[in-house]
């Protein structure tokens, strides 16, 4: 025989103890991870740029006052006008690309394309932010406008909420962007040291910075993943040991602590709604004597069988089967009357008569029978709700006085 399998949360729980147990992670869990990390960072990515848009207008905010405080002196422009122009059209280039790229961003329909747009919008700013400043004539301005290309990749890399990947293949797609640019523009006076400087150290910095970041996303999403599996057992075990405090742990008949739960709540229910509420008690004959004869596993089993057909019999929603104790057994039967409760009690009989379980020990037949006492009543605020019990008891013990292997109706029906 091959061996049992463990419950799939058993096994998702150990993978993800074990990934979380590995001191260098790689940047890919398994599939079935995968996938929902990356969706969880992408939907995480979307919301971070709705919320924070702001943040790329403050850009280029940032770089108008660069620019104005730099080169004016009582508002007026004290360098080239050549670098003022250029300046002016640089800042609206990216001002247009930082408004497409809000307004795509803020439409869910282009939410599938999201990482697409993001590249397209991020390398044209790097090259407008590389390019441009490449043709300024003062050599201080077209230094602090490299500022602006290490602030927007620290965006890409730090802020952003991209994979290391995404991250990575748009701050060394731009950087390779700008060089084919440079080359068929033929830009001679280009500043190759100052481009590996803001280009590729930032880039380098921004990958180490995205793999930790990564990393630390990863790892809490498995420690989410692992709470939401121990909730999962919790609850499970939680509900389960609801179960055994209900439940009878033979028969799997509600026990005798539910039955009197469910007995109260009837009662009340029947009281305020005017309806009569019926109880079967029935107790197996002569068992006492099944277990001397047969011994105490096959008693087990009898009172199992029996408890079988109290559950056929108990079909109403309302219905329920309880075992009372040792080989008693009772039926609560809402909105039922006492010849309703009787015709149940009937069918009970012949259902474990059909059963036909050998008892070599009966004085009533040579099969193992019950006998079964029935009352039913309407509830009332000045009868207490043991009167119904003590009723459909005292028909039992008649039944049983009367020979056995009978229903007996209380007298008070």
């Amino acid at each position: 025989m091959s061996a049992e399998k463990p419950p799939a949360w058993e096994a998702e729980y150990d993978t993800v103890r074990d990934l979380l147990g590995q001191s260098f992670m790689r940047l890919r869990f398994p599939a079935s991870f995968e996938k929902e990390f990356r969706q969880n960072m992408n939907t995480r990515a979307l919301e971070t740029v709705r919320e924070n848009y702001w943040m790329l207008f403050l850009l280029a905010l940032s770089a108008v006052l660069i620019i104005y405080f730099q080169y004016t002196v009582g508002g007026v422009w004290i360098g080239a006008v050549e670098d003022l122009r250029l300046a002016v059209l640089m800042g609206l280039c990216i001002i247009s690309v930082l408004v497409i790229f809000t307004a795509l961003a803020k439409s869910p329909s282009m939410d599938r394309h999201f990482f697409s747009y993001t590249v397209a919008c991020c390398l044209l700013m790097l090259l407008f932010m590389t390019i441009f400043p490449a043709y300024f004539r003062d050599e201080v301005l077209r230094q602090r406008s490299t500022y602006l290309v290490i602030y927007l990749l620290m965006i890409v890399y730090g802020v952003a909420n991209l994979r290391l990947h995404q991250s990575a293949f748009i701050g060394f797609t731009g950087m390779g962007a700008v060089v084919l640019a440079v080359n068929v523009l033929g830009m001679q006076r280009f500043d190759w040291g100052m481009f590996m400087q803001f280009f590729f150290l930032t880039n380098l910095v921004g990958v180490g910075n995205n793999y930790v970041v990564e990393v630390r996303e990863r790892r809490l999403f498995l420690q989410s993943r692992l709470l939401d599996l121990e909730k999962r057992q919790l609850n499970k075990l939680s509900e389960r040991l609801v179960q055994l405090a209900r439940e009878d742990g033979l028969t799997g008949l509600a026990n005798r602590r539910h039955f009197n739960d469910r007995f109260l709540m009837e009662w009340e229910r029947a009281r305020r709604d005017g309806k009569p509420l019926a109880l079967v008690f029935s107790d197996v004959d002569h068992f006492k004597a099944f277990n001397d004869k047969h011994g105490h596993l096959e008693g087990d089993r009898a009172l199992i069988a029996v408890a079988d057909v109290l559950k056929s019999v108990a079909t109403r929603p309302g219905d329920l089967a309880a075992r009372y104790g040792g080989e008693e057994f009772v039926l609560l039967l809402p909105n039922t009357t006492c010849d309703g409760a009787m015709e149940v009690a009937r069918e009970l009989i012949a259902g474990i008569d059909a059963k036909a379980i050998a008892h070599r020990g009966s004085k009533v037949a040579k099969h193992v029978t019950i006998s079964a006492g029935v009352a039913s009543m309407v509830p009332d605020v000045h009868i207490a709700p043991a009167k119904l019990i003590d009723l459909a008891d005292e028909a039992l013990y008649a039944a049983k006085h009367e020979g056995r292997h009978r229903v007996v109706v209380s007298t008070a029906c």
